[in-house]
C-alpha cells in the first residue's frame, strides 16, 4: 500500500478510504449484474453483456448476444435495467481483468449484465463517475486487486474482498474534476461524436 499512501501524502487534498467504507457512507453504490441467460435464449433486441465484452475501457455490444425484452425484464426484476450512463463495470470472476473498469456509455443502459460483473456508481456530489474511474485505474489501486484475484476462492468472495480496496477521496468537487478531467473529456467527446454521427445519418 506504500504507493497509494504516497499519493495521498503528495496531494494534500486527498485522503484514503476503502470501497466498503464509501459504500457504508452511501457515497458509492456497489452491485452485481442481472444474471446469465442460456445461449438458446439469446434471440431478441436487448444486449446481453458478458465478461468477454468488457475490453479496453469499453462495454462492447455483441449483436449475436441479444435477448427478448420480456426475458430481459425477468432478469432486471423490473421494467428497466436499473443501469445509468457512465456506470463502471468490471469482471468479478477470477481472471486478469478483475479490477479493470469499463464505462457503460449513454444508450447502453437497456442491457442485461452477466451476474459475473461488479457495477460501481457514485452516490455523492463530491465526485462523479469520471473521478471514480480515475481513482480506480491508478496503478497503485489496480495493484490492490492482485490479492483479490490470487486469494479468491469463489465469486462471492470477490464481492466481499473488494470492500478492502483503498482509493483516494478528494476534499472538494473542484479537486475531483481537476484530477479526472482527461477521463471526462475522453468519454464525453466520444458521446458527442456518436450523437453527431447518428444525427447526420438520420438526416442524410
Amino acid at each position: 500500500l506504500e504507493g497509494i499512501e504516497e499519493l495521498t501524502k503528495n496531494n494534500k487534498g486527498l485522503s484514503l478510504k476503502s470501497l466498503g467504507q464509501l459504500k457504508k457512507e452511501k457515497k458509492i453504490l456497489l452491485f452485481g449484474g442481472h444474471g446469465s441467460p442460456s445461449s438458446d435464449q439469446r434471440l431478441g433486441e436487448i444486449p446481453y453483456i458478458k465478461v468477454s465484452d468488457l475490453r479496453a475501457g469499453h462495454v462492447n455490444i455483441n449483436p449475436t448476444n441479444m435477448v427478448p425484452l420480456a426475458l430481459a425484464k425477468k432478469f432486471w426484476g423490473d421494467e428497466s435495467s436499473g443501469l445509468k450512463a457512465y456506470d463502471l463495470v468490471s469482471p468479478e470472476r477470477a481472471s486478469k481483468n478483475i479490477g479493470e473498469f469499463c464505462v457503460l456509455m449513454p444508450g447502453q443502459e437497456r442491457s442485461v449484465l452477466t451476474k459475473e460483473v461488479i457495477v460501481v456508481r457514485t452516490n455523492t456530489d463530491l465526485f462523479d463517475q469520471f473521478y471514480l474511474l480515475w481513482a480506480l485505474t491508478l496503478k497503485d489501486v489496480v495493484a490492490q486487486w492482485e490479492r483479490i484475484v490470487f486469494m479468491q476462492t469463489n465469486r462471492e468472495d470477490v464481492g466481499k474482498r473488494m470492500h478492502e480496496i483503498l482509493i483516494p477521496i478528494p476534499e472538494s468537487r473542484e479537486l475531483a474534476d481537476k484530477l479526472s478531467f482527461q477521463f471526462r473529456d475522453y468519454y464525453q467527446s466520444l458521446e458527442k461524436a456518436r450523437r453527431t454521427f447518428v444525427d447526420s445519418i438520420e438526416h442524410s
